[in-house]
């Protein structure tokens, strides 16, 4: 009895189909692997058939990768190597098997399912947009453990594949094609038709021949050791560079494509499979699958049952947005991307243009790489409409209000709308630490009033912070939380508070940064403290890139709502007066050419710090703890006191939207992998030194 695979016969040609029933994508299980094993016996022996295809019975998805939840419980180096062995195993009888066999992808093909598929005689994908592949587990602290390092660059060259194997990239199949990944780009409609012709086909029989102008580069590259010590030269050098050395596994898979790839395929595979043994205990590894899992969660938000009792499959379809600024064309232009229409306001014409300009410029680039057609910037563009008044966006579904953070304003913008709306229109702030309940008060509407948090520049942060009051309609929550997901947005819904989850937290990781400078530590001594620790910025650099005028704005909101606990900096409110706002003027704690940081301003040290002679020296652990620690201390108290619905949340938060070093999985993950004791420990001796905003929540010490 088969419980994934279906098998049947068409024109002499074994069809086997995986559909994992209990599952919207197919996931290569152990049980899964163990029955194509066995069909794989059973068809070795049947020489009736004269070929093979493997294909999907799941819509826009062929197979989605290896199952996570079992390469997690390998729970050592030796088991986790058995594991890569096992699958490298199946894969390798598949590339063995005696006929010609096709792997036919519509949709998805990623992980394991490309594995597969490589081990494959031929190669054969969909037009259909949907079809992407690619190996994505160095996004998971992995590498491809089922013969991917091995077989892709014997396949498509080292240059394309290190591409494919070191960044986790999805191509579609006319890249794919291109680069030799498939053989062949169809309509899915004839897919299985043209599957089966293939299998008819040795792999000689229809090889593709590029000529020796396509051949020369890769056999400078690939096939000689000079030119492959250079290649490994160039890429090492450009991992140190992406990565600072903190992520283990884009040099381990690319170890495992270098040492394995002038051996024999069964050397390289045992490689590959030490390799990803190593790889899979490690801290980094733990920390990316954590986050997978925290991701993965949150599709699943408790509001869901109540948007679809009211709207049914309904999805949004047309946005407003007030204020033209900053942010307000940022969510405009991630809007059209996506297909959704948007209306504009802003009462500044100039701002208006300024604001299409930018959507225009984001859409060119696309179209420049190649991302989306040159005509589709012009489709893209007709969905965006600009306006001077907001009273014509009563009839959208959902409002967004991106002004700047004037309570009384954006009470006004909200009030405009009263009696002049549907029952389904909701109002949402992008305030970054207005309480929305404060903006909703008083209000007849204030049941679908919540708060929006994006974060810049949009059109790249990947998280959306959803704000809750305590009269906010789950509907509402839901509607926005689909806006959200179809915008492409890592979503947390939080509770409604000041600075919310992620303001409040990183308040005070930016008022402890500002707070060093007070003493006389240097500006770059800070940052570096930090980017080393794994932030991509240091936070004096994040106040120049958020604006100076918003960083104190920020730290004043959340001082005044925490002042026993929260330390405000001195001197910022001189360094503003001085004509510093940071990298949107050209000048801040750092100076700035053509949009390019050069170096801190030394002068600002006669403005809000010491002498310039007279620094402070601070050992960089100690720096990192007081920065790190106190924004861990303080997502503690956001989950003890109800803002965080979860750990998970908190993590995704910090990560997706804060810059949260993800290798550590999140600030709540981080003091499992550290260990709590030694947490606390640290933040008592902080606290002695430096005073009571250290002292650990009783949250983390319950933890």
């Amino acid at each position: 009895m088969t419980e994934f695979f279906k098998l049947e016969t068409k024109d002499n040609i074994a069809i086997l189909t995986l559909d994992v029933k209990d599952r919207p994508l197919n996931v290569l299980s152990e049980k899964v692997l163990r029955e194509f094993n066995q069909h794989l016996d059973h068809l070795i022996a049947d020489t009736q058939n004269q070929g093979l295809v493997i294909t999907s019975g799941k819509k826009d998805s062929f197979i989605a990768g290896a199952d996570i939840s079992e390469i997690e419980s390998l729970d050592t180096v030796e088991k986790s190597t058995q594991g890569s062995k096992q699958m490298q195993a199946f894969f390798s009888k598949l590339a063995a098997f005696p006929r010609p066999t096709v792997a036919a992808i519509n949709g998805i093909c990623l992980g394991g399912g490309l594995e597969m598929s490589l081990a494959c005689t031929w190669r054969i994908g969909t037009d259909n947009p949907k079809t992407k592949l690619g190996l994505p587990e160095v996004m998971l602290g992995l590498l491809p453990g089922a013969g991917g390092t091995q077989r892709l660059p014997r396949l498509v060259g080292l240059a394309a594949s290190l591409d494919l194997i070191l960044t986790g990239k999805e191509i579609p199949a006319k890249k794919a094609e291109k680069i030799g990944l498939l053989d062949a780009v169809v309509d899915q409609h004839i897919l299985l038709k043209e599957a089966i012709k293939l299998a008819h086909k040795s792999r000689g029989d229809g090889r593709r021949h590029d000529g020796i102008s396509k051949e020369l580069p890769r056999w400078v590259t690939d096939h000689n050791p000079i030119g492959r010590s250079f290649v490994a030269k160039k890429t090492r050098d450009m991992l140190d560079k992406n990565t600072k050395g903190l992520f283990p596994a884009p040099y381990k898979a690319l170890d495992a494509v270098m040492r394995g790839f002038d051996k024999s395929i069964e050397e390289g595979l045992d490689i590959e499979s030490q390799l990803f043994g190593e790889l899979a205990q490690t801290k980094e590894s733990k920390s990316f699958i954590h986050l997978y899992h925290a991701t993965t969660a949150l599709k699943k938000n408790p509001y869901t049952e109540a948007g679809k009792t009211r709207f049914g499959d309904t999805k949004t379809n047309l946005v407003g947005i007030i204020g033209a600024g900053f942010m307000g064309r940022g969510v405009a232009t991630v809007c059209a991307q996506k297909n959704i229409h948007v209306r504009y306001s802003d009462p500044d014409e100039n701002t208006i243009g300024l604001a299409l300009k930018h959507t225009r410029a984001f859409f060119n680039k696309l179209a420049d790489r190649k991302r989306i057609k040159r005509f589709e910037v012009e489709q893209k563009m007709a969905l965006v409409s600009p306006g001077t008044n907001p009273q014509g966006l009563g009839s959208c579904d959902v409002v967004i209000e991106a002004v700047f953070e004037d309570l009384n304003l954006k009470r006004k913008i909200l009030a405009g709308f009263e009696n002049k709306v549907s029952e389904d229109w909701i109002f949402a702030s992008n305030t970054s630490a207005l309480p929305i309940s404060d903006i909703s008060e008083g209000s007849p509407l204030a049941d679908r009033v919540l708060g929006m948090h994006f974060f810049s520049p949009v059109e790249k942060m990947p998280l959306l912070e959803i704000v809750r009051t305590d009269k906010t309609a789950p509907w509402a929550l839901a509607r926005a939380a689909e806006l959200g997901n179809t915008m492409g947005k890592k979503v947390i819904i939080v509770n409604d508070g000041p600075g919310f989850y992620t303001t409040r937290a990183l308040a005070f990781y930016l008022a402890e940064a500002a707070l060093m400078l007070n003493e006389g530590v240097k500006i770059e001594t800070v940052d570096k403290a930090l980017t080393k620790f794994g932030y991509p910025v240091g936070p004096i650099t994040l106040i120049d890139e958020v604006g100076i005028d918003v960083g104190i704005h920020v730290l004043e909101t959340i001082h005044k709502a925490f002042p026993d606990r929260m330390k405000m900096p001195s001197g910022l409110e001189q360094v503003q007066k001085s004509g510093r706002l940071g990298r949107k003027n050209g000048k801040g704690f750092y100076l700035y050419s053509e949009g390019k940081k050069t170096g801190p301003d030394s002068e600002i040290y006669n403005v809000a710090g010491p002498a310039k002679d007279d620094f402070k020296v601070l050992p960089t652990e100690e720096i990192i703890d007081r920065c790190n620690l106190v924004f861990v201390n303080e997502s503690f108290r956001c989950l003890e006191e109800g803002i965080l619905a979860s750990s998970s949340d908190g993590d995704v938060g910090a990560v997706f939207g804060l810059g949260f070093p993800p290798f550590l999985g999140g600030p709540f993950h981080y003091v499992k992998l550290l260990g709590k004791q030694v947490v606390i420990e640290r933040l008592e001796a902080l606290a002695e030194k430096y005073g009571s905003r250290f002292e650990p929540c009783q949250s983390l010490r319950n933890f």
